[in-house]
């Protein structure tokens, strides 16, 4: 069986997408699945003015940060341009390739007539390919690609199914602009072919790209990959995921603390789910044994944040993931201030909350609370008389406990209820509040062992019935 070689080829002009590291996930998912197999990474860094270093290492750090690697050390795009144009000649001088030097008002011209339907054919260009004067040129000129017009281009693509394109469709695209740089159409294929990959996973927003891209594999004799283009993701708005929608990078996704395996979980059911496995939790290693790209839908997939809150919710939660939340508050300037002070402390309050959060982030706020010591009780608010009744003793009790132990706090807390015939909320719902300015969230029991007997006095003090 003849081995897959794929490969992703991001471009460094922003972080790296979430839609982008869904395609370098099935392009490693796939390359897992099949032994001696290759997934290649390519830095398509071809436009200088966006490009930056910065994007790039973003990008070689996400994919890392999510288990991804790769078997080649990152091909740069750039550093083939001689290749590219090596190439370019190569269809030029095999009458498959043309110099052309339409004006952009002319150009203009004829894509609005293509555009309002008085010309039928895509192609853009007329005139120059047959004028010699113009093939002899030396300079300041376009390499064009030439395409037939005649029959129909046919993709049998493994996630799309069979599609269909008229050659008349297809436009003489630019292989080489006038400044004599290779254009993405041109250098995509030839680094591909070098690279020897025979199987391309790529976005949906690509499948146009393959008949126009195929016809430099024909021309220059070189084997044609399989494809798989992969349905976009959507916001739940049904429009192309974007910042509107919230975080989209995963750099972002990560500051916020969400987890890789959350992220990874919430991707691949993005138009695919396990036939063997009704469970929507699944790993990377479960993933790559039950994932077949050919069960991927074809139609597009509504990201959810609230699907990605409840797997990152259940992630965090595991105790063997302990350690990536420590990690995390090293990393995160609120929380570091918090974990150098009282690491155990931190680490209590987490797991008292874990069960309510979605997200790391939001233990910044919650700690903050366990972590002032100059903790102000809201102002306004009015109690029952029935727990202002209740309060002096209750506060008497606290006091008098000497090992400040959850079963013992707890089981004294019980006795007071008991013998004042009193109901939990009518104590606990304003207790909790003089505690963390809240009515909700974990038992007072925990409140208390969280804050220790000498913070918890000098809140519940600050209560003046």
């Amino acid at each position: 069986m003849t081995k897959m070689i794929t490969r992703f080829a991001p471009s460094p002009t922003g972080n790296l997408h979430i839609g982008s590291a869904r395609t370098a996930l099935i392009n490693f998912i796939c390359k897992s699945k099949h032994e001696d197999s290759k997934l290649y990474l390519r830095i398509e860094d071809t436009d200088r003015e966006r490009s930056k270093e910065e994007f790039q290492n973003n990008i070689l750090s996400g994919l890392q940060w999510l288990g991804i690697d790769w078997d080649n050390e990152p091909q740069i795009q750039s550093q083939n341009i001689n290749r590219h144009l090596e190439i370019a000649n190569k269809l030029l001088d095999n009458d498959k390739a043309f110099k052309c030097i339409c004006s952009e008002e002319d150009l203009n011209e004829r894509r609005r007539k293509i555009n309002s339907g008085v010309i039928t054919s895509k192609k853009i260009c007329t005139s120059c390919a047959k004028n010699t004067k113009v093939q002899s040129l030396e300079k300041d000129y376009v390499i064009r690609i030439k395409i037939p017009i005649e029959n129909k281009e046919i993709l049998k693509d493994v996630v799309q199914g069979t599609v269909e394109v008229n050659k008349s469709e297809i436009d003489d695209y630019v292989l080489v602009r006038r400044d004599g740089t290779p254009t993405y159409m041109l250098s995509v294929v030839v680094d591909d072919h070098d690279l020897g990959v025979n199987f391309i996973i790529r976005g949906a927003d690509h499948l146009n790209n393959y008949f126009r891209q195929k016809f430099i594999y024909e021309y220059m004799n070189w084997k044609i990959p399989s494809y798989a283009h992969i349905p976009l993701i959507h916001g739940e708005d049904g429009s192309k995921l974007s910042k509107r929608h919230g975080a989209v990078n995963l750099i972002d996704l990560k500051k916020q603390g969400y987890l890789p395996e959350a992220i990874i979980n919430n991707l691949i059911l993005l138009g695919w789910s396990p036939k063997k496995n009704d469970d929507e939790l699944i790993q990377l290693t479960n993933i790559i044994t039950l994932f077949n790209i050919k069960d991927l839908s074809k139609s597009a997939s509504i990201f959810s944040y609230k699907k990605l809150d409840y797997f990152n919710n259940y992630y965090l939660r595991q105790e063997q993931n302990l350690e990536l939340f420590i990690n995390y508050c090293k990393s995160n300037l609120d929380l570091k201030k918090y974990i150098e002070k009282d690491e155990k402390k931190l680490i209590r309050i987490f797991n008292i909350y874990k069960k309510d959060i979605s997200k790391y982030q939001e233990m910044v706020n919650i700690s903050e609370i366990y972590f002032n010591s100059n903790f102000d009780v809201l102002k306004n608010e009015i109690f029952d008389q029935e727990f202002n009744n209740c309060f002096k003793n209750f506060l008497d009790l606290i006091n008098s406990i000497k090992n400040w132990e959850y079963d013992i706090i707890n089981s004294e807390i019980k006795g007071f209820l008991k013998k004042n015939n009193l109901k939990f909320p009518i104590l606990g719902k304003p207790i909790r509040f003089l505690l963390t300015n809240n009515y909700n969230g974990p038992s007072i029991t925990d409140i208390f062992v969280i804050l220790g007997k000498e913070q918890s006095i000098k809140r519940l003090n600050k209560y003046k019935v």
